[in-house]
């Protein structure tokens, strides 16, 4: 201990706080960076090389399975034993020789099938309702068996079973003709899928919409940036699988006409898993853990599927208003100056911004819970802050996941609190031996919070409380900042296991590669397709062949089985390299590559090999009880690289580390697409990339799209060149007119976002979600749905001013321009050329729908004062609806809210309002889309309304002044408009 129990108990970090800045002038005073010293540089490290298994011989070939024994139907599910059939076949491991099996009838529509080892030896996930908690967990068992829109069928030897929905006699999960592996480090499950399936989902990582059926996903929380059809940040494994069939029909139509249906599949486990897609198959291979199997009934509409789904794991928190603002960041800010310059620029070029982001840059040292005194000085944060309220922007910084080990040998580090307090408290994770695990991220050699122990609450919420003292607040209850950015929390580690164990009296060291911006950092400096092509391919190398790498591979997976585990038997385990070698992306497929390792220990001595992609959602889970402490009552804005299932309950999420290249941009559509399908709503790119050198056309093109996601920000890594919108001129406009649109529909973005957190709705949604009868739709993703109503067409190649889009639907389906509120003519299943100049984005508002609109302002402050509109988008038949919600936009638990119906039907418009919040602002102007001709006289109420526009050419009719009629607020009372 380099600090006493006595500072321990008399808030360390106040003290720490209050001496940076005479530490940091006896370092350095002059530099303004946050990198004042020349820290040792550590070699890099890559692991022991693995075979991945999928590229070997499959050895499941002599494995029979088991038979079912003593089966019991009740109704509430099927309970029985597994007899191993035959010999142990050891596939990648120790078979059991007998496994216990439970299907439960939660719900009317979710089945839940659970397959573990009589002993009990397997790790259980769904044991462990400290660390993840869902709904699912909470089911009533009284389910009524006549109800349930399922059936479980299964043949005893061996054991398969196959789940069908009664409706229409679909088979959702299959596993006939395919034994199951049940070994002490090996699973293995497989489901029969139709031919040409079309499913979604099992994420988090780069790929179009649809999955296809020739391909891998891993899943192992990694730290890397763009890997295409690798492992990312995020682990979600469950799955949308949508289907068609034909229908006969006597029309003489060319097309033929097709019925639908879907349905929805989770694995549950924090283990690391391969899930192999086949063209006849689909295959899970775990390294750990049990089945834990929930398959969800499904229905015709995609959209209720994913209600079922995230409904069980838990349906996402309602955002704040002022978070649906744009959001401006760069990695390289180096200091409050730079970013209150950045404030002043935005306003001289009436680009509308809500946040400022601080990465890394503000910290001393790159340490967690520390503000540089020098390049953020307290005096100048708290202008800053001062200044950022009164117009009522806001401030998020990052936070790391990992925390700086002081070095013992250094004076100098002896004040770093956070360190001394987390050794104290005993919250850090340990190695197998009990030794502090020491990896090593940013700031140097660094240890990791155990966010599984119940001790590191109080320490997280107090180092987030003092890191609002260092920012200026001087009261106990005041944070000036508006949430936090939680960062490489996979974790993260830039080498190979506790590599600073024995290193640590040489901290700080510098990360074993070069950074952005330093000499010999080699970056690609302009996005691909800058050369006049509109070639937009990814482009991979390897170092070797796949032949080479097995020729140089270690033999270290040759292992000598004993007989199968008999009961009563702990069966031995291989942590850091099981027999069973997943995809992993990291280096050379070491487990322990780029990230803590697998043989971490949590504080009650569980492994983090059986925890492994959960360790961000319990980073997530932590700060949101911090935050929801330190301001009771305020909804906590988050936002996480690494996710889990039901992480969107607490925190949003951005597509982490992107390039700055067209194909970035397209897969963008994609991940915002399947996180909304995975219960996080609140999505969004880096627009314009953030690794490597955008150019104008490409930011242009991204700031434009980047308005149509949920979350939107700008953000660029140090080294690379700024990328503000209005370093370019084109850059400025096309961000002016996408925000123009984004502000303005902010009543309806806020709409959807109320009721995903009620239902699980999409905001951003594939076209099959809302037509699912058109098999041609399921694989469309390079345009999206904004809620029902809009549909986005982004241009994603360069050197172009036109992109090609569809108009789903029948002939009956009117879309109408965004811009000039014309019909746009179109056919069936035609891919339909439109005009896209550099600053411009096609937008097309479907018919049949009513949009709730405000006057946008700078910001959504400035917006909420303002006056309503309302879109009003007739179909053929002249029908319309719509609805909104408001709140204060802040509160958990609002104390009033407000939900407004809209409904046009034989020309009348009427608004009927729920609820006790008022909206002090009037209704300024009614837009009708596809009035078919001029209206003699129009009525607000009883009231003659004579401000008001017919366009014959457009079939518009525009309202306007109706302030008049709604003086005391839009919707204090019902009204109706006729014409």
């Amino acid at each position: 201990m380099r600090l006493s129990s006595y500072l321990f108990s008399k808030s360390f970090f106040l003290l720490f706080l209050c001496s940076l800045p005479s530490v940091l002038l006896a370092e350095d005073s002059a530099s303004s960076t946050s990198y004042r010293a020349e820290p040792t540089p550590v070699p890099p490290q890559s692991g022991i090389p693995q075979r991945v298994s999928i590229y070997e011989p499959y050895r499941g070939g002599n494995c029979h399975g088991y038979r079912a024994k003593d089966i019991s139907e009740t109704e509430q599910g099927v309970t029985g034993t597994l007899e191993l059939i035959g010999s142990p076949c050891y596939a990648y491991g120790t078979d059991y020789s007998a496994l216990y099996l439970n299907v439960t009838y939660e719900t009317e529509d979710r089945i839940h099938v659970s397959i573990r080892d009589v002993n009990n030896t397997q790790f259980q996930f769904s044991n462990r309702h400290d660390v993840w908690d869902a709904p699912l967990y909470h089911y009533s068992s009284s389910v009524d068996k006549s109800n349930i829109l399922y059936n479980f069928s299964f043949n005893a030897d061996p054991f398969e079973f196959w789940i069908t929905r009664k409706s229409d006699g679909e088979v959702l999960f299959d596993t006939r003709g395919h034994p199951l592996i049940f070994e002490n480090q090996y699973i293995e499950l497989t489901t029969n899928m139709v031919d040409n399936y079309n499913i979604y989902g099992l994420a988090e990582t780069i790929h179009g919409l649809r999955l296809g059926n020739n391909l891998t996903r891993t899943f192992w929380a990694n730290d890397e940036a763009s890997p295409l059809d690798q492992n990312m940040y995020g682990t979600h494994p469950f799955y949308l699988e949508q289907r068609y069939k034909p229908v006969d029909s006597d029309s003489n139509s060319d097309q033929p006409t097709y019925t639908s249906s879907s349905h929805g599949v989770l694995m549950l486990t924090a283990n690391g898993m391969d899930v192999l897609l086949r063209p006849k198959y689909l295959q899970y291979r775990m390294i750990g853990g049990i089945i834990d199997l929930y398959v969800y009934a499904g229905s015709k509409k995609p959209q209720n599927t994913i209600t079922q789904f995230v409904g069980s794991i838990g349906f996402p928190q309602m955002q704040q208003y002022w978070s649906m603002g744009f959001h401006m960041c760069r990695w390289g800010y180096e200091n409050i100056s730079e970013i209150m310059q950045i404030r002043e620029n935005m306003r001289k070029f009436n680009i509308p911004i809500e946040t400022f982001w601080s990465d890394i840059d503000y910290m001393h040292n790159l340490r967690d819970f520390t503000v540089d005194p020098i390049s953020y000085s307290r005096e100048q944060m708290i202008e800053f802050f001062n200044d950022i309220e009164s117009t009522h922007q806001h401030y998020v910084p990052i936070v790391d996941a990992a925390v700086y080990a002081a070095n013992p040998s250094n004076r100098s580090d002896d004040t770093y609190g956070p360190y001394y307090e987390g050794v104290e408290k005993d919250i850090f994770l340990k190695n197998p031996d009990g030794s502090l695990y020491i990896g090593e991220v940013w700031p140097g050699f660094t240890v990791f919070p155990d966010f599984t122990n119940p001790k590191v609450q109080d320490y997280w919420k107090a180092g987030i409380h003092n890191m609002s003292y260092a920012f200026g607040s001087n009261s106990s209850d005041y944070i000036p900042f508006s949430g936090l950015w939680l960062d490489m929390n996979e974790p993260s580690s830039f080498c190979v296991g506790s590599c600073g164990s024995e290193l640590v009296n040489l901290n700080p060291v510098h990360a074993p590669f070069k950074l952005p911006g330093e000499p010999g950092y080699l970056a690609l400096n302009y996005p691909a397709g800058f050369n006049l092509t509109n070639a937009t391919e990814y482009a991979s190398a390897s170092s070797a062949s796949l032949s080479q790498y097995y020729a140089t591979a270690t033999s270290s997976m040759q292992v000598v089985y004993p007989t199968a585990v008999p009961l009563g038997v702990q069966p031995k385990f291989d942590i850091n390299h099981p027999p069973y070698a997943i995809n992993t992306e990291q280096g050379n497929h070491d487990l322990a590559n780029h990230g803590v390792s697998p043989n971490a220990t949590h504080h009650d001595g569980t492994l983090r090999y059986n925890l492994f992609n959960i360790y961000g959602y319990g980073e997530i889970k932590v700060t949101h009880k911090a935050l929801s402490d330190l301001q009771p009552g305020v909804r906590p804005f988050i936002l996480s690289r690494s996710t889990f299932l039901g992480s969107g309950v607490y925190s949003a999420h951005w597509l982490g580390d992107n390039h700055s290249n067209w194909p970035n941009m397209f897969f963008s559509i994609s991940g915002m697409m399947v996180f909304n399908m995975l219960g996080v709503p609140m999505v969004g790119a880096d627009v314009c990339g953030f690794q490597d050198d955008t150019d104008e056309e490409l930011c242009a093109r991204w700031m434009a799209m980047g308005a149509f996601s949920p979350y939107y920000r700008n953000h660029n890594q140090l080294g690379s060149i700024h990328q503000e919108p209005y370093l370019w001129a084109s850059v400025a406009e096309a961000s002016r007119r996408a925000m123009h649109i984004r502000y303005s529909l902010l009543p309806y973005w806020y709409t959807l976002f109320r009721q995903a957190s009620y239902d699980g709705s999409t905001l951003i949604r594939p076209l099959f979600f809302e037509f699912p009868d058109e098999p041609l739709l399921a694989g469309a993703d390079r345009q999206f749905m904004v809620g029902d109503s809009l549909l986005v067409t982004p241009v994603l190649e360069p050197n172009t001013t036109t992109v090609n889009g569809v108009f789903p639907g029948s002939e009956d389906v009117v879309w109408y321009d965004w811009y000039n509120h014309t019909s746009i003519e179109h056919k069936p299943y035609e891919n339909k050329t439109m005009d896209a100049p550099l600053e411009h984005i096609n937008v097309a508002i479907r018919g049949n729908k009513i949009i709730p609109m405000q006057v946008p302002g700078y910001t959504t402050h400035e917006t909420r004062q303002n006056p309503f509109n309302l879109l009003v988008a007739l179909d053929k038949q002249g029908n319309a609806y719509g609805n909104l919600y408001a709140d204060d936009g802040v509160s958990i638990t609002p104390n009033a809210t407000l939900w407004v119906d809209f409904a046009a039907k034989s020309n009348k418009l009427s608004s009927v309002s729920f609820g006790t919040y008022e909206v002090d602002v009037p209704l300024a102007n009614v837009t009708i889309l596809g009035v078919s001709s001029s209206p003699k006289q129009v009525h607000f109420n009883d009231d003659n309304i004579s401000s008001y526009t017919y366009s014959e050419s457009t079939q518009e009719l525009v309202l306007s002044n109706l302030d008049k009629f709604t003086s005391t607020g839009a919707f204090a009372s019902n009204w109706t408009i006729s014409w």
